[in-house]
């Protein structure tokens, strides 16, 4: 038995930020394309592109460059680089929480009871 758990930023009780557009982030940074991002996600280029949009509207802030000049590729805004940073910093503070006693501990509980243990 495993803990599972979902984490995004919500604005006015809608998500700005979630796991979706975070691969995608994480992809075009590695990748330096979007459209290598979004094969990779098994979208389109315009589906992906159309979601960075979106995501920008929400948060207010741009997240993703085409490339300058003529150039192909993508990269990510500083703004996008801190977004992405921050969120990588909170999915592993969450997972050292998910870890720890007592939140790692009802896992343990529950196996003791399966198997008879009332202590």
């Amino acid at each position: 038995m495993n803990i599972g758990y979902k984490i995004w930023l919500e604005k006015e009780g809608k998500a700005v930020f979630g796991m979706g557009i975070y691969k995608l982030l994480c992809l075009v940074d590695e990748t330096g394309s979007l459209h290598k991002a979004a094969l990779d996600l098994k979208m389109s280029y315009r589906a992906a592109w159309g979601k960075v949009r979106d995501y920008e509207d929400r948060m207010g802030i741009g997240l993703l460059e085409k490339g300058r000049h003529g150039r192909i590729g993508a990269q990510l805004t500083p703004e996008g680089k801190v977004v992405l940073k921050q969120f990588q910093h909170l999915m592993r503070d969450m997972q050292m929480h998910i870890r720890s006693d007592p939140v790692s501990g009802i896992v343990t509980k529950i196996d003791k009871l399966k198997a008879g243990q009332t202590t």
